[in-house]
Parts: C-alpha cells; structure tokens; sequence
C-alpha cells in the first residue's frame, strides 16, 4: 500500500533546484524517473518562459504529462522582476501581462492554480496604503476574472519582501477583496524568517490553504534549504495539519546544488512526521 492510500499527506517537488540546469520539460521527465508525479513548476527563464514556448513545445509537454501521469499542481512566477503594486503604471503593466500569459499556460496544461506574489513596496519609504491597496485590488481583480474564465485560481502567498507577508495580513486582505476564490500557499520557511510560528501561521490560513511550502532556514538570512538544516518547526506544521484536518499538497522548495540527494533526504525527514514515504 502506498502512503498516500496510508494517509500520509501528498507530497509534490518544486523545481527551484533544478532552473539553470533543466527546461521544465526534462524536469518533469526527471522527477517522474525519481517517483514523484506532483510538481510545481518555477516559471523562471530559461527553465520555463511562457512567451518563449511554441505551440510544439506545449503540446510535447501536455503529451508528457498524460503518458508519465504527472499533475503540475502550480505555477510560480518568481517575485523578484514582478511587481504589482509598484508605484511605475509601466512595471504594474508588465506584471499583469506576464501573469496573464501564465495563467493562459496553466489553462493549457491543466494546472489549478498559479501563484501570486501581492508585490513589494519601497522598505524606506513606501507609497501610501490606500494607492498600494488600490493598485493590488485592480491587478487581483483582473487576475482572478480571467483565471475563472480558464478553469483554474489564483493562489496569494507569504513572502517576507512582499507587502502582505504574514497569515493575518494575507487574511485580511482577501476579506477585503471578497468571494470565495482566492486561495493561499502558506511557506512555513518564510512565516519563521519573519517571526511568525507558522503551527499558528497555517491554522490561520486553513480556510483558505490551498498548497503548502516546505523548506527550511535560519533567522540571520532566508533560505530554502534541506529540511533539518535550520530552525522550521516541522512538527508543529505537523500537528497544525492534523487540527485543522487539512490534507492540501505539500510542496518541498528546496534550493540546493545537489536537488536530488536534498529533496530525498528532506522528504525523508518530513516523512516521519505524517507525509507521505519518499518514493522507491
């Protein structure tokens, strides 16, 4: 019996570690050889670039998945050239049309949700809450009606750069944004760089946790790293799951040289606390 039929919670890998060596195609291939058939892929070039992909490389890779059995359960557009909430009309275009071409690629390959990063505002003197909520809303908006219009959602998630960087603050604003669509992808890494516990982190988030990101770090600088490696309460992630009875993919975020033998060795790890067994 597997340990997914066991009840071990469903674990996917994330392809951080593998975007300056592998095209998201030969990542898939790659994972799915290891025994892994949940994935989220990074959208990152040149490892996957939406308006780089012809129509040949989209099929191929629809075509994989179907004969490998593999779900992408995310897309993840990293935060670090995106900003939604930038104070330059140029820069919010930029991103919501990038996301817009995301959330087209999902649609292709039958992924449920990508990932949005709320944005950054200026660390010395940011632009005031009102405009920053205004230019969040209108890109949400936006992002969401066209996400229903192709079958999948949007997932909003704690980034400790990000203007909404803890659960409280990520709740908040989808109550004030309303409906019931958003979702959120809670990082346990990146609520403990911040201070926040993130047991509590994900019982707040329960209603709305969709996916869940895994890796650890210390509190001097913020890592995605071997589990086992920081300070991450995994446990407590643990006990906050069995609580709240939540059983939403767990996706390991490992950043390494060595992704194979890191991403093994840290499932490994959260495995004896109630994930599913690494794959033989």
């Amino acid at each position: 019996m597997t340990a997914a039929a066991a009840g071990g919670w469903p674990v996917g890998i994330h392809t951080y570690s593998y975007i300056w060596r592998l095209s998201a195609r030969d990542t898939l291939a790659h994972l799915a050889d290891r025994g892994y058939r949940l994935v989220e892929l990074l959208v990152n070039r040149p490892h996957l670039w939406p308006e780089e992909l012809d129509t040949a490389e989209r099929r191929a890779v629809a075509k994989l998945l179907a004969e490998r059995n593999l779900r992408i359960q995310v897309l993840n557009p990293p935060s670090l050239d995106l900003n939604l909430v930038s104070p330059s009309p140029e820069m919010r275009a930029m991103t919501r049309a990038h996301y817009r071409r995301v959330v087209e690629l999902a649609a292709d390959w039958g992924v449920p949700w990508v990932l949005v990063v709320p944005g950054k505002t200026h660390p010395l003197l940011p632009a005031p809450a009102g405009l920053v909520w205004g230019w969040f809303e209108e890109a949400v908006a936006e992002l969401d009606r066209l996400a229903e219009d192709h079958g999948l959602g949007i997932v909003l998630e704690n980034i400790p750069m990000a203007f909404l960087p803890t659960a409280d603050a990520l709740m908040q604003a989808i109550d004030r944004l309303g409906g019931d669509r958003i979702g959120i992808c809670y990082d346990a890494a990146n609520a403990t760089f911040i201070g926040e516990p993130p047991g509590a982190g994900l019982k707040r988030v329960a209603p709305r946790l969709k996916v869940l990101h895994l890796s650890d770090t210390g509190l001097a600088k913020w890592d995605h790293a071997t589990v086992g490696s920081g300070v991450v309460p995994f446990a407590e992630v643990a006990a906050a799951l069995r609580e709240t009875g939540l059983r939403v993919p767990t996706m390991l975020e490992i950043i390494s040289e060595d992704g194979d033998a890191d991403i093994r060795r840290s499932h490994a790890a959260i495995a004896t606390l109630g994930w599913e067994a690494v794959p033989r």
